[in-house]
């Protein structure tokens, strides 16, 4: 019922202004456990949502990545804060091992980037591919689910001579 009644709310909201409609589309899908909060990218952009969180965390990754350019944070401290205002902004964002494992990568490569190890563009370029790598797997991952077959077996002969035809949709 509840279900219902947010799926009737989202259709009277459709004609809505984008931002109060992708809002309240993410609450719902964020409610059911269907939305994945934004991650931090390999360099600063937008990742394109009109929600308040998301133009938020927007905010928080441009100047994560200005100040931890001027030395005046840390790589580390980037990462770290970035997730943890993520964490608060949707503390119901469906987020798969692959979530945790973008974090702990991009954590690990911001250590080096603090020793001086690494590059920004190195960072950028295997955070990239890191993503990329992630969501090809979880792609791979959900075409290889088994689906759900309807088969219907009749009898196309006789009660004598029986002749069996299955229908799978």
């Amino acid at each position: 019922m509840r279900n219902l009644i947010a799926i009737l709310l989202l259709t009277a909201l459709a004609g809505c202004a984008g931002s109060l409609a992708d809002g309240v589309l993410n609450d719902y899908r964020e409610m059911a456990g269907v939305y994945t909060a934004p991650t931090l990218a390999g360099s600063p952009r937008s990742s394109g949502c009109s929600d308040e969180r998301c133009v938020a965390l927007d905010s928080i990754e441009a100047k994560g990545y200005e100040l931890a350019r001027q030395k005046k944070i840390t790589w580390v401290k980037l990462v770290d804060f970035f997730y943890k205002k993520r964490a608060e902004f949707y503390p119901n964002s469906d987020d798969t091992s692959g979530v945790y494992e973008l974090k702990s990568y991009q954590r690990a490569l911001a250590e080096q980037m603090d020793m001086g190890r690494m590059t920004e563009s190195q960072w950028a370029y295997l955070v990239e591919k890191k993503t990329a790598e992630i969501s090809a797997r979880n792609e791979a991952l959900s075409n290889s689910a088994p689906r759900q077959t309807n088969c219907t077996t009749t009898n196309v002969g006789s009660k004598t001579y029986p002749e069996y035809k299955t229908i799978c949709d």
